[in-house]
């Protein structure tokens, strides 16, 4: 009776897996945010003077003569630096990413994430 009521309810406990695994990914989402959010407020400080912006497909590099503070993508992991010194994992499973600098210092950076067999593409404008 009791292996019959165990075998009973697996197949909804695996129907409820699957419905939930997709918001998983959602965390991800947040870790976006964040990145963009922490990019966006390293812009704000060093833009207070003269600002010198250079990116290169995977890397970005912004500095106001004083400050100098680098992301770039290694090891599928997007690692920021300043003064060329550290290594501040701010993003991971990073597949492939593209930094752009637009008109008016508008920065566009395209982003491909790979998590849990789901691959996650964004644009964040900076």
């Amino acid at each position: 009776m009791i292996t019959f009521i165990i075998l009973s309810a697996i197949p909804s406990l695996i129907k409820t897996t699957t419905l939930l695994k997709p918001q998983n990914l959602y965390h991800i989402n947040t870790e976006i945010e964040f990145f963009a959010r922490d990019l966006t407020n390293d812009l704000i400080a060093i833009r207070s003077g003269t600002t010198h912006t250079k990116a290169n497909g995977k890397y970005l590099l912004f500095s106001n003569g004083e400050k100098e503070i680098s992301y770039e993508l290694k090891n599928d992991k997007i690692i920021k630096k300043i003064q060329g010194r550290g290594n501040i994992t701010m993003l991971n499973n990073v597949k492939a990413i593209n930094f752009k600098i637009l008109k008016f210092n508008t920065i566009k950076i395209m982003l491909k994430i790979f998590e849990e067999g789901y691959v996650i593409e964004k644009e964040i404008y900076l």
